[in-house]
């Protein structure tokens, strides 16, 4: 069976934008797979070509922060927009607190439209998607360099070790909601009021434990005894980040024109909420399938969510095993694994 893909090879990014939800160091999954929509809009009309899904293999990365002397948290390097005095009301521009990082990505695309085969009609097309590439905004970055655009329509495992030999060294973003899931309900078992933000901090959230160091005739810890403060590992084994998955709406579609100050008077309006859940940089070498790797979204009530299609989640926790109607921050998280 032979499948189209077209590979972006080394995105370098100035400036996109490393903040999403609660979390930072990286853009939202939903950036590049917005990226990929927009491309496949252009495409769609011009070469009558759609993109789908959206794998993200990070080469290189550097978030823009400072780390003042004698202290141990760092800060965002912000900057004031527009960086010249206003003439008009004289005044200093204002800092915009934002942040910012520079990255060197690789995107992968599925193509299943792809029949050509002409060298030439090939280079073409490479040549047009570059172009619409270079006017697109990456993460809110500007798109400074790409080293390659491979258009590749091979059987599985050939376009696999295709894509390792281009990519390596490099670490693909994975989808771990399966994890979270897990955890929960392993928390759940143990403590019945552990709710899942819980799991979830136990994966993004630095914890130490003290272990009393008990003298030769101390049967149990006392105030005056002495511990040693050891950090409590991961809940699995890997690099497990936290990251968001998409959205969750807050409130009914509104008609076109009824929401004052939206970007356009002819689109409906929704207001949302960011969706979280647990993602892990795996190594390129260890993938198996390129489809494994690619990233789709998934519509369902109000869930708008990025999700890997391997991922599978136990059901007590897909569709909110005993959840807490009082508790709307975790009948959110609940349903978001769904």
């Amino acid at each position: 069976m032979s499948n189209a893909y077209i590979v972006f090879e080394r995105i370098s990014v100035q400036d996109a934008n490393c903040i999403a939800g609660f979390t930072y160091g990286f853009p939202a999954i939903t950036h590049f797979l917005g990226f990929g929509h927009a491309l496949s809009r252009k495409l769609s009309v011009s070469q009558q070509l759609a993109l789908q899904g959206c794998a993200v293999i990070c080469h290189q990365h550097q978030i823009h922060t400072y780390k003042f002397e004698g202290q141990s948290n760092s800060v965002f390097v912000q900057s004031k927009n527009p960086p010249t005095t206003r003439a008009k009301a004289n005044k200093t521009p204002p800092i915009i607190e934002e942040g910012k990082m520079d990255m060197t990505v690789s995107l992968v695309m599925a193509c299943p439209d792809l029949s050509i085969s002409r060298i030439a009609e090939i280079n073409a097309l490479k040549q047009t998607i570059i172009n619409l590439a270079y006017q697109h905004r990456l993460a809110g970055g500007s798109i400074q360099h790409i080293a390659d655009l491979h258009i590749l329509n091979k059987d599985e495992q050939k376009l696999l070790k295709i894509i390792k030999r281009l990519l390596l060294p490099g670490f693909v973003l994975m989808d771990r909601a399966d994890l979270l899931a897990s955890h929960y309900l392993s928390l759940k078992q143990q403590q019945p009021n552990t709710e899942l933000v819980d799991a979830w901090l136990d994966f993004s959230a630095l914890k130490y434990q003290a272990k009393p160091k008990l003298k030769e005739n101390e049967l149990e810890p006392t105030d005056k005894t002495e511990a040693e403060w050891l950090r409590l590992e991961k809940p699995a084994k890997g690099w497990l980040v936290p990251m968001t998955n998409g959205y969750k709406a807050i409130s009914p579609v509104y008609p076109a024109g009824e929401v004052a100050n939206t970007r356009d008077s002819i689109t409906p309006v929704c207001f949302v909420e960011t969706a979280h859940s647990i993602g892990e940089w795996r190594s390129l070498h260890r993938i198996q399938r390129v489809s494994d790797m690619l990233w789709h979204y998934r519509h369902e009530q109000d869930w708008y969510l990025c999700q890997q299609s391997d991922v599978a989640l136990p059901e007590a926790v897909a569709y909110g095993l005993e959840n807490d109607d009082d508790d709307d921050f975790e009948d959110d998280f609940l349903s978001s694994l769904n």
